[in-house]
């Protein structure tokens, strides 16, 4: 993954959009480190930072799938960096939350004002 240092908020590694019914929202940052990088704990209790065991990633195109039921044809999954979202939209758990699910991410999307938000 490319980009800005790890916890640089001007330059995050990744952007999440959630597709809502007015289009893309923007939803949240992330910040990646390597995958044995460093996980700063400059928030104490509230850097929340985790991986993920269960996504389908290609090479050159990311993330294609979760592995329920499991990954289709050519990617593979991989165990992510540490990464930790900072969340724009209210999703429960608050700002740093780990475990949104697309549907809570999706109706977070639809609570906030847009273009402003960036939508895409």
């Amino acid at each position: 993954m490319t980009g800005g240092p790890i916890l640089n908020t001007a330059e995050p590694r990744s952007l999440v959009y959630a597709n809502t019914p007015r289009g893309a929202v923007l939803a949240a940052a992330m910040c990646i480190t390597s995958p044995q990088g460093p996980t700063r704990q400059p928030g104490g209790c509230l850097t929340q930072w985790h991986v993920h065991t269960n996504l389908c990633i290609s090479k050159g195109k990311g993330v294609v799938a979760e592995t329920d039921p499991g990954c289709p044809p050519g990617p593979r999954n991989r165990v992510t960096p540490p990464m930790m979202h900072l969340w724009f939209v209210p999703i429960p758990g608050g700002p740093t939350a780990v475990d949104a699910t697309n549907a809570q991410i999706a109706h977070a999307a639809e609570q906030v004002a847009s273009p402003a938000n960036g939508a895409a």
